[in-house]
């Protein structure tokens, strides 16, 4: 039975099978997430003088999701395009669309080196949200305009020190999985620092875990990696219009 037919019988499926399957998911999200969190807040002390960037502990949070991936058979991860993420020389913008609070997961199976955005929220969970902040990943409430300010600079601390930043032009996830509103923030950045945009398109998370359920889904996750865009010779809105455009390609 092919992938595409799994999708389209999973949600005829009647307890317990599916309750199940959650059940086991959400322990070994959990698992895991406690286990290399715990980790990365304890050896963040002996690791952060001599690795300042903290690109060791990024790599136990990228080894975090590949876990997952790994001890949840139903999800399937396919990944286009890896020639076209950066070497450890060269520093970009990369730009997501936003399916699923599972897009993070997703994109960390590219396994390079980077940061993200994140809602602040997450960064209060105990043991998972201090390992996110020993990484030096960027809190933001979209709410607060100082909050703003304060993660683009950390960003561009990131970005001025080599690291290379991940952001979700969107701005929130899509309630319907289309391709919603670009918001300008990463691109003016991109133009101000004179740095390329690298789009990713992220197709199939809205399935892994749907929008206001709990219970997981049979699926596969299409990561797709495009060549990147220099923003030598476009304006900001140019190089939003021409991500944009990258994106939506990929997206079914």
């Amino acid at each position: 039975m092919s992938q595409t037919q799994k999708k389209t019988i999973e949600p005829l499926k009647k307890e317990p099978a599916h309750v199940l399957r959650g059940i086991y998911t959400w322990t070994n999200i959990v698992i895991l997430s406690v286990f290399y969190s715990s980790t990365i807040i304890l050896l963040f002390p002996f690791v952060y003088p001599f690795d300042k960037e903290r690109h060791f502990l990024h790599k136990l949070a990228s080894l975090w999701a590949i876990s997952i991936g790994k001890f949840n058979p139903w999800w399937i991860f396919n990944i286009i395009g890896k020639e076209n993420l950066v070497n450890k020389d060269e520093v970009v913008i990369y730009v997501a669309n936003h399916q699923s609070q599972a897009d993070i997961l997703a994109l960390f199976m590219l396994s390079t080196r980077f940061r993200w955005l994140s809602k602040a929220s997450l960064f209060k969970i105990p043991i998972f949200g201090w390992g996110m902040t020993a990484v030096g990943y960027v809190p933001v409430d979209r709410s607060s305009k100082a909050s703003s300010e304060k993660s683009i600079k950390l960003s561009i601390r990131h970005l001025k020190k080599g690291t290379p930043m991940i952001f979700f032009p969107e701005g929130t996830r899509s309630k319907t999985g289309a391709l919603g509103e670009f918001k300008m923030g990463a691109f003016r950045l991109a133009k101000s620092l004179n740095i390329a945009i690298v789009p990713i398109t992220v197709d199939g998370c809205a399935d892994m875990l749907p929008k206001g359920s709990i219970w997981p889904k049979v699926t596969q996750v299409t990561i797709t990696v495009h060549p990147k865009i220099d923003s030598n010779n476009l304006t900001a809105s140019e190089l939003m219009l021409k991500a944009k455009e990258a994106i939506s390609s990929k997206l079914k």
